[in-house]
């Protein structure tokens, strides 16, 4: 009776697997979220405001360049940088974002924070991790519409770094963003 039970479990397993796709077939065509050939205006990424964190400091222009490198090697759409129009610890909302992009000719935008960055020193790296996090909006700037959201958090062994960390999330957003 095992045995026959057992030979069941296997041709159940092999019919349900067999079943799932057809290798004749190929996998569709990645849909992007944007127009192939559209240009995405990036403005510089605001600081993160974590209290008596000194990495916060300049961690937005970090993943801004980051974030240009590693959506630069996009074969769907182009970068342009835009600089932001308010300090690098205040708020630019998503609607003032696609607003000040519209206004320089821009279809579409990427407006974005860090929400952490830690690098933890030398001295202190046992038992503590590196940090990084980020939110980017790409926003439609005629009307402001959110087109993609990735909020991220993440961490990694003292011997990374939160560039390293934001790199792999901007792979990600770019991934997204092409539709793979």
């Amino acid at each position: 009776m095992k045995r026959y039970l057992w030979t069941l479990a296997c041709l159940s397993a092999l019919t349900a697997v067999g079943c799932g796709s057809d290798p004749s077939k190929p996998d569709p065509a990645p849909t992007p979220k944007i127009p192939a050939g559209s240009t995405i205006a990036v403005v510089s990424f605001a600081d993160c405001m974590i209290k008596d964190q000194d990495d916060c400091a300049g961690s937005g222009d970090i993943a801004t360049s980051i974030f240009m490198t590693q959506l630069g090697t996009s074969k769907v759409f182009h970068l342009v940088q835009l600089s932001r129009p308010v300090g690098t610890k205040e708020d630019l909302s998503n609607q003032a974002a696609a607003d000040y992009a519209k206004s320089k000719g821009y279809a579409y935008v990427l407006n974005g924070e860090v929400t952490d960055f830690y690098k933890v020193s030398a001295m202190a790296a046992w038992g503590r991790k590196e940090r990084g996090g980020i939110k980017v909006y790409l926003l439609d700037s005629a009307d402001g519409k959110v087109i993609y959201e990735h909020v991220d958090m993440d961490t990694a062994s003292a011997l990374s770094s939160p560039q390293g960390i934001l790199k792999s999330m901007a792979d990600d957003v770019r991934d997204d963003i092409e539709g793979n």
